[in-house]
């Protein structure tokens, strides 16, 4: 099934809108609690765990809900209309700094955080489904999560870039103000992406005319469904480690490198185009050594590149530019293809049992990135906490040396045990090929 340009545009629009969200939730929020809104990078790091695994819990029902959701716009593609404007509204509460006492600060940041990744999942789980019922070409399908990519990672290159510098824009010296102006421009972008994502969007695979299932029986068929458990362990394990180079990111450029807003906006903008070229060579690397070894093979490489962080001096600008445009273009390979093999993971279901619950899958997936995000926000504060970072004042050697594990070595590791645990991922090309098939067969035979 072809996808002309423009519904893979228009698709991809929609996580250029979710990644306002997620690209400040990944790289600013535990700086945004710390020295904006005012609270410890422990209590900060703490809270996100609660609220992600929380949240992660949740999605599974978002999706169960999603499969079973019956409307004149399809299954999925209906939330993207119903939800664009909470979702707005929830982000702007979320980044409002209140004039309340520590403990009502805290009281805030638990219920609007908690809100908008509820909202954020009700919205980009049925999102992220949406993409694996557009077509079920393997090279199309990637071609979608290509396009998908390079649209979110302008959203990323938009909210990572301009952040810092729009907070003194809108607020000059009052940085409460500034983050909460900011918040309210991308929000109103996002309800615009959305519906955009929405009107121009088509859903083509549909479940079994007979199929009838129950919840009990959908979560028996995931937990069968041995290669999506490996995609669930990668989804939780890769975002860990890459939440904790991520929030220690805006501590290593201000406090190690020193570097200024302008300085720092150059920087995300010089890795979100890296990324968005990566994400183009995915085609190509896929046809080249097939999705599970280029999903691999870009792992690795992305921690390859993070360990030189460690040993890099302020003064070697170069060197820095080098190894993070290095990197960011393997990670715009690996992200692609992570959801384009999410998305097999949901054929192989229906071939092997006859159930097409393509939802649940992408919810159950969402759920173990949100674990991750947790996990690895919670650490990373934890960690800068125990290294003695303090808010707003020049940091003690222990505590740059914390950021610089938490920005290199630490999530390089990971991420190397990872791609080695990959190694035992079984849908191949010549399997999925077969599937293909024989559900094509099936199709035509409905």
């Amino acid at each position: 099934m072809k996808v002309s340009v423009q519904e893979k545009i228009g698709y991809g629009l929609g996580d250029t809108a979710s990644n306002f969200i997620w690209a400040l939730m990944m790289n600013f929020i535990m700086f945004f609690y710390t020295d904006i809104f005012g609270i410890t990078a422990a209590a900060a790091g703490t809270m996100l765990l609660f609220a992600r695994c929380t949240d992660g819990f949740v999605d599974f029902f978002i999706g169960a809900a999603a499969d079973r959701t019956h409307s004149r716009w399809g299954k999925f593609r209906p939330y993207l209309l119903w939800l664009c404007l909470p979702l707005a509204v929830v982000f702007v509460l979320a980044f409002t700094t209140p004039n309340f006492s520590s403990w009502g600060k805290l009281v805030w940041a638990w219920t609007t955080y908690n809100l908008l990744m509820l909202l954020y999942s009700a919205i980009n789980i049925p999102y992220g489904a949406l993409s694996g019922v557009m077509t079920d070409d393997p090279l199309e399908r990637t071609s979608v999560n290509s396009f998908r990519m390079v649209l979110a990672q302008i959203g990323g290159i938009v909210a990572n870039s301009s952040f810092l510098l729009l907070i003194k824009t809108f607020g000059g010296e009052n940085q409460q103000l500034g983050a909460q102006r900011t918040v309210i421009l991308f929000s109103a972008i996002s309800v615009v992406f959305f519906l955009i994502s929405f009107f121009s969007t088509r859903e083509r695979i549909h479940p079994p005319v007979a199929q009838k299932t129950k919840l009990g029986g959908d979560i028996k068929t995931l937990l069968s469904n041995r290669h999506w458990l490996m995609m669930f362990a990668a989804g939780i394990i890769n975002i860990t480690f890459a939440v904790v180079r991520g929030t220690a990111g805006v501590y290593y450029l201000k406090s190690y490198l020193k570097w200024n807003d302008k300085q720092i906006a150059t920087y995300f903008l010089i890795g979100g185009l890296a990324m968005i070229f990566g994400a183009t060579l995915t085609k190509f690397a896929v046809r080249s050594i097939g999705k599970k070894y280029s999903f691999i093979t870009s792992m690795a490489l992305v921690a390859l590149t993070a360990i030189p962080f460690y040993w890099i001096k302020p003064h070697q600008t170069e060197l820095i530019f080098t190894f993070q445009i290095l990197g960011m273009i393997f990670a715009g390979i690996n992200a692609t293809l992570y959801w384009a093999l999410v998305a097999d993971t949901a054929d192989y279901a229906e071939w092997k049992f006859n159930v097409r619950t393509t939802g649940i899958i992408f919810s159950a997936t969402t759920s173990s990135q949100k674990a991750g995000m947790g996990i690895g926000a919670a650490f990373a504060g934890w960690l800068l906490s125990y290294f003695g970072y303090v808010a707003n004042a020049e940091q003690t050697t222990a505590s740059l040396h914390g950021i610089l594990l938490l920005s290199s070595l630490i999530p390089a590791a990971g991420l190397l045990m990872l791609s080695i645990f990959f190694l035992r991922y079984g849908l191949d090309e010549a399997t999925c090929k077969t599937m293909r098939t024989d559900l094509a067969a099936r199709r035509i035979d409905r």
